[in-house]
């Protein structure tokens, strides 16, 4: 049954693309008073409807001739960013270069991004924010289901911009806006100019054939201090780690030269006045370093609660951006993933730029995830661990790294209002966060 709808819904969006496409508001208007004059006068000897349909097919057919004599030819150039944010419109800049030498007038244009429609699996596992309070009919259905995972696949949202006159020969810059719908790489297949005929009815679509990809950062939200009770670590690599990162070497004590010793380390003063080779000891150093763990398990339905997941990943990213820290961005995709930034390594910008591409796991197992930390977990000063759910698996990772004495800070994001035992966060609840999905902003008050 669920294929059959699926089927279906991919037959009308195409007809109806095609039709809301290639007619004006005006045209939809004519082409269904032609139908319903059409049903309406089918029988001519009792009524005159039938003539209402002749001159509504008349004025169709017109128009669409109109366009098929439409003969121009135009060269487009786009300024896209380099990136942008889930949400958020953004404005951008298009010279469009008239090659005929004829002026245009009346013209739109409109961003074209990718036509591809929803696999049946996305159509059969995802679940649409608030699907839950529709009635009965639509959540057996699916298609306002099918409508938002169009929107999500497409990427963006786009409007049909009026452009100034063409002179022949002549170009223009106009500014276009877009709103992405969703984090990750949006397909922009081109650009669209639209002529409507002089009826008013039809339109004549030239499309340009301009692809690029574009990257929407995840949206962020207001965080609380994430100010974890852990202390300075040694890092192991030492001076080499320091001076990678921009830490100043700290001299500790002069000691006799061992062969092998780096020349540049020779304390020459010493060495003229003892007669002895000298060399100068420096301190390793020390960082504060957290750990943000991204919960990447997700259940099947649980897309937005893994979405709203990385929408805090984000801005738990952007909170500790600070030039005294080090952070590691870790996460199992098809293996384990670490990104660390902070102190003259990856920029912020990246860190992001890496949570817009995240996809949930589906076949890994959660003790991974241990494995993963196992040897991470004396250099960390604390743990930033943004969960799915709060079941044994995970509270068994939150007391596992409590007893490696890393501080922990538990983001949980749960479907609706729930009541959370924090188990092993119970002695430091302040630490222990529950987040309604679909409700973020307001989830961390002042």
């Amino acid at each position: 049954m669920q294929r059959l709808l699926y089927r279906t819904f991919k037959r009308l969006y195409r007809v109806s693309r095609w039709f809301r496409r290639r007619f004006t508001p005006m045209g939809l208007l004519v082409l269904g008073i032609l139908i319903a004059s059409g049903i309406i006068g089918i029988d001519t000897r009792y009524t005159m409807a039938y003539q209402i349909a002749g001159l509504a097919t008349a004025l169709v057919a017109v128009s669409f001739l109109s366009g098929l004599l439409v003969r121009v030819r135009f060269e487009v150039e786009r300024f896209m960013p380099d990136f942008c944010s889930d949400g958020e419109t953004f404005e951008y800049g298009v010279r469009i270069r008239n090659l005929t030498p004829r002026r245009q007038a009346g013209l739109f244009v409109r961003e074209r991004p990718d036509s591809g429609l929803p696999t049946f699996q996305a159509f059969l596992n995802s679940h649409e924010p608030g699907e839950e309070k529709r009635n009965r009919f639509d959540r057996f259905v699916g298609y306002p289901r099918w409508q938002w995972l169009v929107s999500r696949t497409q990427g963006a949202a786009v409007d049909d911009e009026a452009l100034p006159l063409l002179p022949p020969r002549g170009e223009i810059a106009v500014t276009l806006s877009l709103t992405p719908r969703r984090r990750g790489n949006i397909q922009l297949e081109g650009l669209t100019l639209i002529r409507p005929d002089p009826l008013g009815l039809v339109k004549t679509c030239i499309n340009v054939k301009l692809p690029e990809t574009l990257l929407a950062l995840p949206k962020r939200v207001p965080v609380p201090d994430l100010d974890l009770p852990g202390s300075r670590h040694h890092q192991p690599g030492g001076i080499t780690q320091a001076s990678s990162v921009g830490d100043a070497e700290e001299f500790f004590s002069l000691r006799d030269y061992r062969p092998g010793d780096s020349l540049r380390r020779v304390h020459w003063r010493s060495w003229a006045r003892t007669g002895k080779a000298v060399v100068k000891e420096f301190q390793e150093e020390y960082f504060v370093r957290y750990g943000l763990l991204l919960d990447t398990f997700a259940r099947p339905r649980q897309n937005q609660i893994f979405e709203d997941a990385v929408v805090l990943a984000a801005s738990c990213v952007t909170r500790t951006d600070s030039p005294d820290i080090l952070l590691d961005l870790m996460f199992v995709g098809t293996r384990a993933y670490c990104f660390t930034s902070g102190r003259g390594l990856l920029p912020t910008a990246r860190m992001l730029e890496i949570l817009a591409c995240v996809n949930p796991t589906w076949n890994q197992d959660f003790d991974s995830v241990r494995h993963m930390l196992a040897g991470r977990t004396t250099r960390m000063s604390g743990c930033i661990c943004v969960l799915l759910s709060w079941d044994e698996p995970r509270r068994k990772l939150v007391r596992w790294l409590r007893a490696n004495e890393v501080a922990v800070e538990v983001l949980l994001v749960t479907e609706g209002k729930q009541a959370i035992d924090p188990g092993p966060m119970r002695d430091r609840s302040d630490c222990f966060h529950v987040v309604e999905s679909g409700n973020l902003e307001g989830a961390f008050p002042g």
